[in-house]
């Protein structure tokens, strides 16, 4: 890594070689399945270790080298105040005060006090900027001596299920489990990007030191059967997921020396909800399968940049909790499978005296899907969508996710034949026939044909109009184009 700052080639020029990105990833699992009494027992511990392998910045407010607390003995300093925490002053390279520390994004005054905006500290010195008490004043571009080494992250993943009979025809279940997910966006060093920080104010820089994100699943459920046959069963479950540790896009305020966007493990969410299945076993040649559930997902973002545009707008770092763009309440699937049999188990029609079975070895299957709309966030401005290079801001209607696309609806068949076919063999040598079984099958997908509404314009709602010519704020930006017929023909 200090390549990249120091080496240089024969000639005295900087190489500014950037090494590879090898990550190192590690897991093992151990697991048991073992019955206690009437309890059945499915145990596992897995745990996972990564290590991105990469160095990171050792501050993410600082680009340059600062003072710390044990380093800084000619000022008093309040007692909560930890050797390792960053001291601010009023000004460079002879500062006069202190006018506040920050320890791993946490701010304090001079007093000691923890204290939420780092303006006032800014606003204090000598320039009306952040000013840390820097270990070289005139140092203007980065070093190596910034960053330190990925901290490995080791995660342990406890599986815990369990299932207790009550009796011959009910069943009680439950399970807890954690996931992990290695990060997925923005966790590659880029050097060249903290090389030329101190022009690039307001830039985006991936953040290597993200961490993986987590999920933690819980689940209860009860099973019964519906019938002397025990040929039909009922299944209730409840479940909770909880996300953590989830990546977004984040502005460093009050950073050293720019103010910069990266991201980091900010986000949380919660999924909850239940779900009533179903099943019936082949009876009388038809086996079925149904199930519904009712979900809601929420959380701080759905995926890695749904801050950018608050951000951009000069928001703060917001945690609210909103619906997620896969919050969808209500989900039904149906699966209904019918089979004629053979032989002996033929239910079917038959032709010439009973000899002919028509439909021998042929059967269906239907799978029926409905799901209630997902959110999107609707707009109160109409924006002309339909042209390009047309810069234009929509604005907020309501609240983020606050709309619902319509339902979807599926229906999906196919109906299949087997054949059984057998060739060769000589019974005089003892020869035995060849076999092999084919199957032919026709496959209509969504065979009513349904036309599901996938996205709508944010303004209007609507899959087919963006409402931008018929709008009242747009009427007279129409009027003054050298045509306005024509304009919105070709519109």
């Amino acid at each position: 890594f200090d390549d990249f700052f120091t080496k240089k080639d024969k000639d005295g020029n900087f190489t500014r070689t950037i090494a590879p990105f090898q990550p190192i990833y590690m897991a093992g699992y151990i697991q048991d399945k073992f019955d206690f009494k009437d309890l059945k027992f499915n145990i596992g511990l897995r745990i996972d270790r990564f290590d991105a392998n990469q160095k990171v910045l050792k501050d993410k407010y600082l680009f340059y080298e600062a003072k710390t607390v044990k380093e800084v003995d000619n000022f008093v300093h309040p007692e909560n105040m930890g050797d390792d925490y960053v001291v601010y002053v009023d000004a460079n390279p002879n500062p006069n005060t202190i006018l506040g520390y920050q320890f791993e994004g946490n701010w304090f005054d001079a007093q000691g006090n923890e204290i939420g905006d780092p303006s006032v500290i800014a606003q204090a010195s000598g320039t009306g900027q952040i000013t840390p008490y820097l270990l070289n004043p005139s140092q203007t571009t980065i070093s190596s001596k910034a960053f330190k080494d990925y901290d490995p992250q080791l995660n342990f993943m406890p599986r815990i299920a369990f299932a207790f009979p009550i009796s011959d025809e009910a069943n009680f279940f439950a399970h807890y489990d954690v996931l992990t997910q290695r990060p997925t966006d923005g966790y590659r060093l880029d050097p060249l990007q903290y090389y030329y920080i101190a022009n690039r104010v307001g830039s985006f820089n991936n953040n290597p030191a993200l961490k993986p994100q987590r999920t933690t699943d819980y689940e209860l459920g009860f099973t019964q059967t519906l019938s002397a046959r025990k040929n039909a069963a009922i299944t209730i479950s409840s479940f909770y997921r909880e996300f953590r540790d989830m990546i977004q896009v984040v502005a460093v305020n009050y950073a050293y020396p720019v103010n910069y966007l990266t991201y980091d493990n900010i986000d949380f969410g919660t999924a909850k909800g239940f779900t009533v299945s179903y099943d019936l076993r082949r009876t009388n040649g038809v086996q079925l399968t149904a199930n519904y559930t009712l979900q809601f997902a929420d959380g701080t973002g759905s995926g890695s940049s749904d801050a950018a545009t608050l951000i951009s707008s000069g928001q703060p770092n917001l945690r609210t909790t909103l619906p997620l763009d896969f919050d969808q309440r209500h989900a039904i699937v149906c699966n209904v499978d019918y089979r004629f049999g053979s032989g002996a188990n033929y239910h079917g029609p038959v032709v010439g005296k009973g000899s002919t079975k028509l439909f021998d070895n042929v059967g269906a299957n239907m799978v029926f899907r409905a799901g209630s709309g997902t959110p999107y966030t609707q707009q109160s401005n109409a924006t002309p969508d339909s042209q390009f290079g047309v810069a234009s801001r929509p604005n907020l209607e309501g609240s983020v996710n606050g709309s619902r696309f319509p339902w979807q609806v599926r229906m999906d068949l196919r109906i299949d034949k087997d054949i059984d076919l057998h060739w060769g063999g000589d019974q005089a040598k003892g020869e035995s026939a060849k076999e092999a079984s084919l199957n032919i099958y026709l496959q209509v997908l969504n065979v009513l044909n349904t036309k599901n509404i996938q996205n709508v314009y944010r303004y209007t709602g609507n899959a087919a109009d963006d409402g931008y010519l018929n709008a009242a704020s747009t009427q007279a930006l129409i009027n003054a184009q050298n045509d306005p017929n024509s304009f919105r023909d070709l519109y």
